[in-house]
């Protein structure tokens, strides 16, 4: 669904060449936005090539919703990037396409040291148990942002990760909320930034979209778990109208909606990952902090992740220069200054447990994103999720969240549709 964060967005095609120099050029595909991280990204190119006198290191920022459909088309006019810049989502499409290298040769002969990594990432990056891409980051999407003035006005202790769904989350949230003296709300209890979303209750319900992550045969989204979750998630809006439905936010466009309301006391509390820290650090009189999303009812904890890593294109004719970029782009140098922007928390643990990180700035409760990522889930390992996700499940759970129709009308008919279509076995 969302995932993200990896989830940066540009609006057109920028080579970002970092030398003059002429020689053998190493094209690393990129979809970063942030100034802050083009730079620290860029000037790690730089400092490549100054190594490496005659290497040019190019970096090509490419429009996240175009990503694939780019880099596919690279590939088929022979005009590869050497280097790819993946996302734990965006990397099951090209991978399945037979994009990638694999790397394990390249780790084994540097001895590269892979037991440093968070396990989830790493795994991902590792079918059938070769590394194809080196981890940078890992992105858990199950921190809920609250603000602290808010839970303080209500008389109400600030959360802490021992909370659940539905209670008392549910009697925090009405607390929370705020009408008008015509009694329409003008402050809701929570909202989550990638339009109306229950993954996260659904995978702390013992859930999932498949049934199995890695070898998906099948879409769960009928099974009493996701059921219970996605009615949660409705009522929350419909019953006890503590969340705005989508007519009442501005826009759900890359978040900018939702992230908006909480800058400007709309939202109490907003469920994603780190990367909207620095953003909410520049909200005048925010003040902010962070916890872990409500266990379900049974208390099992679960949320989404994203995460990025480097990858190397098959067809690149520089391999041994593209792995020496991968291996600076992921370095602890790089990642280091990465990690202190506080938009990113490093796939490398022992990075993410050290100063650099979780005295960046952000939230004052930062660190309890160490524990998180044993509990995230990825996407389904298929290669037309997305167009599963975004083409058939989202467009029908719509009606569901402006209230025209129930999860019970909607999911158990969808999931079979969606199964018959993508999912049935030839006979």
């Amino acid at each position: 669904m969302k995932r993200i964060f990896g989830f940066f967005i540009i609006a057109a095609v920028l080579g970002l060449g970092c030398s003059r120099e002429s020689g053998t050029t190493v094209r690393v595909a990129q979809f970063t936005t942030d100034p802050n991280l083009i730079k620290i990204i860029s000037e790690a190119a730089q400092g490549i090539e100054k190594r490496h006198p005659g290497l040019r290191v190019q970096l090509v920022n490419i429009p996240y919703n175009n990503y694939i459909e780019k880099i596919t088309t690279q590939f088929a006019a022979n005009n590869v990037p050497d280097v790819v810049y993946v996302e734990v989502n965006n990397f099951v499409d090209l991978y399945l396409r037979g994009a990638f290298m694999d790397l394990t040769p390249y780790c084994q002969k540097d001895a590269l040291d892979l037991t440093g990594y968070y396990p989830g990432v790493l795994g991902r990056f590792s079918p059938g148990g070769r590394v194809y891409a080196i981890p940078q980051d890992t992105a858990p999407s199950g921190l809920v942002y609250y603000n602290k003035k808010f839970f303080q006005e209500a008389g109400l202790p600030f959360p802490t990760n021992k909370w659940k769904w539905p209670e008392p989350f549910l009697s925090i949230c009405q607390k929370l909320v705020k009408k008008n003296a015509t009694g329409k709300v003008v402050r809701w209890a929570y909202s989550d930034p990638y339009a109306i979303q229950f993954d996260s209750f659904m995978l702390s319900n013992g859930g999932n979209w498949v049934d199995d992550t890695d070898h998906p045969t099948r879409l769960t989204m009928d099974s009493p778990q996701a059921l219970e979750a996605a009615r949660f998630r409705w009522e929350m809006i419909h019953k006890y109208h503590v969340s705005p439905d989508p007519s009442e936010i501005q826009t759900f466009n890359f978040s900018a909606g939702a992230e908006d309301m909480f800058m400007n006391g709309k939202i109490a509390m907003m469920a994603s990952g780190i990367w909207h820290t620095p953003k909410f650090l520049k909200a005048k009189d925010l003040d902010f902090d962070v916890v872990e999303f409500p266990a379900g009812p049974k208390g099992l904890k679960g949320w989404s992740s994203g995460g990025s890593g480097y990858a190397m294109s098959k067809d690149s004719k520089n391999k041994d220069l593209a792995w020496m970029v991968i291996k600076e782009m992921t370095s602890e140098a790089t990642l280091t200054q990465l990690a202190a922007t506080g938009m990113i928390q490093p796939a490398l643990k022992k990075l993410a447990d050290s100063d650099v990180f979780l005295k960046a700035p952000g939230a004052a409760h930062k660190k309890i994103l160490l524990a998180m990522p044993q509990y995230s889930h990825y996407q389904p390992f298929v290669g037309n999720w997305n167009e599963i996700l975004y083409g058939a499940l989202t467009p029908a759970l719509d009606p569901v969240w402006i209230g025209s129709k129930t999860p019970e009308e909607v999911l158990p008919e969808v999931t079979k549709r969606i199964n018959e279509k993508f999912f049935k076995k030839d006979k």
